[in-house]
């Protein structure tokens, strides 16, 4: 991976190698992911590094300072998070925690005390785990802040990518209901841009793709709360 690609760390050669090992393992996984979510827009490798990309607008535009093990467990949760979905998409936070811990050799590689931190972001990245619930702090690291913002990086990647038109047109004889609805609605998304404390969406004919839109908003509601006790702009969503 190039320096460009991670540039909220130092990347040392310590980070490098731990940032290696868990694209590695992770990859495996999102190679084969849809494989039980045939129909569902791409949570591949492809959903890791809009997020990586997210993360690198976000922190900047918010002015929010990181450590650099914030950053990292930031970067190394975006590979791993949806690792589960490759057999149960329902609770597939709670299987990707499960898959991390139970790796041994990278367990032992990456201490307590950033698996400990990756188990809360990677479970805590769906609404359904209460925020609050989260750890305030863990050795250091502003847990429940960090968990807050990789739910909203998560949250805001919606964009067209994720639903090709080109692969739209070949397959979309066999989408139906829910899954061709968020198709179109995916690709009707232009872009996403980040000027605090706005979350500026893009869109084509918002009819198509505000359920989405109206998606991204919940999310941030869910994490308000934490935004504001560490003294972080709460993102308002406007469209255009």
């Amino acid at each position: 991976m190039k320096d460009l690609e991670y540039p909220l760390i130092d990347y040392t050669r310590d980070q490098q190698e731990l940032l290696y090992l868990v694209e590695c393992y992770s990859e495996q996984f999102l190679t084969f992911i849809h494989r039980n979510i045939r129909d569902f827009s791409s949570h591949g490798t492809d959903h890791t590094l809009h997020i990586i990309s997210n993360l690198n607008d976000f922190i900047p535009s918010w002015g929010i300072t990181l450590t650099q093990d914030e950053a990292l467990l930031l970067y190394m949760s975006a590979w791993v998070h949806d690792i589960g979905c490759i057999n149960d998409r329902e609770h597939h936070h709670e299987v990707s925690a499960s898959l991390l811990l139970g790796k041994m050799s990278l367990v032992e590689t990456l201490t307590d005390r950033y698996t400990t931190c990756m188990k809360y972001i990677i479970l805590s990245h769906r609404a359904r785990y209460p925020i609050n619930s989260v750890p305030e702090e863990h050795e250091g690291v502003r847990l429940r802040m960090i968990c807050a913002i990789f739910r909203l990086m998560d949250a805001c990647e919606i964009c067209y990518m994720k639903c090709p038109k080109d692969v739209f047109e070949v397959i979309k004889k066999s989408l139906r209901g829910e899954s061709r609805k968020i198709w179109i609605g995916h690709m009707n998304i232009l872009s996403i841009k980040f000027r605090n404390p706005e979350i500026i969406v893009s869109v084509n004919e918002l009819e198509k793709c505000n359920f989405i839109i109206d998606g991204l908003r919940t999310e941030i509601d869910s994490i308000a709360e934490t935004f504001r006790e560490n003294e972080l702009p709460v993102p308002v969503v406007r469209h255009w």
